[in-house]
């Protein structure tokens, strides 16, 4: 859990940067270290288009990125997107389901959805001799969507499935928690239906959410292993469901506390202030200067406080500060890490905790000693530069993952519409200073507080009781 928290703001700290540098560097194509080769171009209809045909592998990667997910629903569509993400196999209006199947097994390809809050991923895995059969379903998929109601209907016992399977997830639920709390609607959005909308999804209401939010500038087809041309070519005949544009409400941290008692002997539990997003008031207006360099300075500061072991099966208290500081307030189990997840203009950071039942009050109140004292007393520079490298390494890690290459790629050119350099971002990680550190931990944490507690609560105190 506490990997995913590392290597997620990490990456978005990189795309941060980037966006900010587009602003005064645009180009279609760059031979960045760990990009070399990467092109971009944008198809007639308006959607952008990048390739990288860098890998020996004789696999190769296409997916469609929509900038559509769950923070665009409106209060009467909750869960849509949980269910056009389900909805993915279905007929389109140009293969029928009993097609699109049989193509994509015939030539060993792997279709699948995946959602963000802020986007709806459809990506393809396919041999490079297959590509033009497995692109072709991939567009039809994600831009030709029929949704027959006899479909939808089916469809909607896996959304009340997949809904029940994360009601059986606490870490899942928190998270959930976490998000709501903070800023209720927007970002706020479940990537889950609620219960009350199963059954309820229609083939008109389906189709005016894609028609309405399908839109060119919102929408960018990455591929990994595969030559731009050729990619171009594929995507000629690509049309686009919605048309004009659809300015997204921008999301506003509110903060707050949400608690659930479930029983058990755990209890998991979460505290977040307003962290900083990758652009200003939800606008396409990159951060520059000083917000940027706030953008990584969080980033380190994430590894200064600590973000769970680095040493497979070590408790990890030699490199984290909030481990430290849990493991003597308690000398039972527990787990700890930092979170700073961003999005496009707004943010969250701050912990999250598991522990025992009766020991997650002291947990909590230790770690919150933790961060007030960076507020207060400042950091050590060995800290700083162990933590500068830590992000360096993360992020050059993250880029030999083809899934994270992909994703980078598409949040910038859906922000900016250009990809620039992770030697930069190395850069800038390096001018940050101790005081860039201590600065930003002032602006950040001393901002409002975020709840959510599930499991095990007899013990766990209310938010007013910890600030």
């Amino acid at each position: 859990m506490s990997a995913k928290f590392t290597s997620r703001s990490v990456l978005q700290a990189f795309k941060r940067h980037v966006s900010a540098r587009a602003n005064t560097a645009r180009q279609e194509s760059t031979d960045a270290a760990g990009l070399q080769g990467l092109q971009v171009s944008k198809l007639p209809n308006g959607v952008t288009v990048a390739s990288l045909d860098s890998t020996t592998s004789p696999v190769a990667r296409v997916v469609l990125v929509a900038n559509v997910g769950p923070r665009f629903e409106e209060s009467d569509q909750l869960g849509i997107t949980h269910c056009l993400r389900v909805s993915v196999d279905q007929a389109n209006k140009s293969k029928t389901a009993f097609e699109l199947t049989r193509h994509l097994t015939q030539i060993g390809a792997n279709l699948s959805c995946t959602a963000t809050r802020e986007n709806l991923m459809y990506s393809l895995d396919c041999l490079k001799d297959n590509l033009d059969i497995g692109v072709s379903c991939l567009v039809s998929a994600a831009t030709q969507q029929a949704f027959k109601p006899w479909e939808i209907q089916d469809c909607q016992q896996r959304i009340a499935f997949e809904a029940a399977v994360v009601e059986q997830q606490p870490e899942a639920r928190l998270t959930e928690m976490l998000h709501q709390v903070a800023y209720r609607d927007t970002l706020g959005r479940s990537l889950y239906a609620p219960s009350h909308m199963f059954g309820k999804y229609s083939s008109e209401m389906l189709m005016e959410y894609v028609n309405k939010n399908f839109t060119a500038e919102r929408m960018a087809v990455i591929g990994l292993g595969i030559g731009h041309k050729q990619l171009t070519r594929y995507l000629k005949t690509m049309s686009v469901p919605g048309s004009g544009s659809n300015t997204a409400k921008a999301a506003k941290y509110s903060g707050g506390e949400v608690r659930h008692e479930i029983g058990g002997d755990t209890a998991y539990a979460a505290i977040v202030t307003e962290g900083l997003g990758a652009t200003i008031s939800g606008s396409k207006k990159s951060i520059t200067g000083s917000q940027n360099k706030d953008a990584v300075a969080l980033s380190v500061l994430q590894c200064v406080m600590g973000c769970g072991p680095t040493i497979k099966w070590s408790n990890g208290s030699a490199a984290s500060k909030i481990i430290q500081a849990a493991g003597q307030a308690t000398d039972q189990p527990f787990a700890t890490s930092c979170i700073n997840t961003t999005y496009s203009d707004s943010g969250l950071f701050g912990f999250y905790a598991v522990a025992q039942a009766s020991q997650m009050g002291q947990v909590l109140k230790a770690v919150l000693s933790e961060f007030g004292s960076v507020t207060k007393n400042g950091v050590a520079d060995q800290d700083v530069q162990k933590a500068k490298m830590q992000v360096k390494a993360c992020a050059a890690m993250m880029s030999e993952n083809g899934s994270n290459v992909i994703q980078n790629i598409a949040q910038q050119l859906l922000s900016e519409g250009t990809v620039q350099s992770q030697e930069e971002f190395f850069r800038l990680v390096d001018s940050v200073s101790k005081q860039d550190v201590v600065n930003v931990a002032k602006k950040v944490i001393n901002g409002k507080p975020s709840m959510a507690a599930i499991g095990n609560l007899s013990t766990t105190p209310h938010l007013d009781e910890l600030m």
